[in-house]
């Protein structure tokens, strides 16, 4: 028995320790996003006097995945002048709202006046300063 287990990880340790480090990755860049139980309940949010970034995701969505730290840090640093949602296409109220705005893939990154106005969109890896700019541009 243990000459088999060692056969085993000597033949296919590599690809253990690899699936293992690829599900520990991605646990770690997984995003839990924010969730909505309506509709109505994400559009009282985006109108509530606050510039908001909105990013519209995946997680099997894998520029998503690796653009996770920049979208964590940028909310770290725009804390205070702008909300972060983070919303699944794959979530019934992140789909209904990405069906309306009109996007066509993920990521894709949109900046709300406290209005609820649509001041900037990108679709694709985030655009940091952009995104900033944008959201300077928003404050009341």
């Amino acid at each position: 028995m243990k000459e088999k287990l060692l056969r085993f990880f000597k033949e296919d340790g590599l690809t253990v320790l690899v699936v293992v480090l690829l599900v520990a990755i991605y646990a770690f860049l997984r995003t839990p996003g924010d969730e909505f139980a309506t509709l109505s309940e994400l559009d009282a949010r985006l109108t509530a006097g606050q510039p908001t970034i909105v990013e519209f995701y995946a997680n099997n969505c894998s520029i998503c995945l690796l653009n996770k730290p920049k979208v964590d840090q940028l909310e770290r640093d725009l804390a205070g002048q702008a909300t972060v949602l983070r919303l699944n296409v794959k979530d019934n109220v992140g789909l209904a709202l990405a069906i309306r705005w009109n996007v066509v893939g993920t990521p894709t990154f949109f900046v709300v006046n406290g209005a609820g106005d649509v001041v900037y969109a990108r679709a694709g890896a985030p655009d940091i300063e952009g995104l900033k700019a944008a959201v300077a541009a928003a404050q009341p």
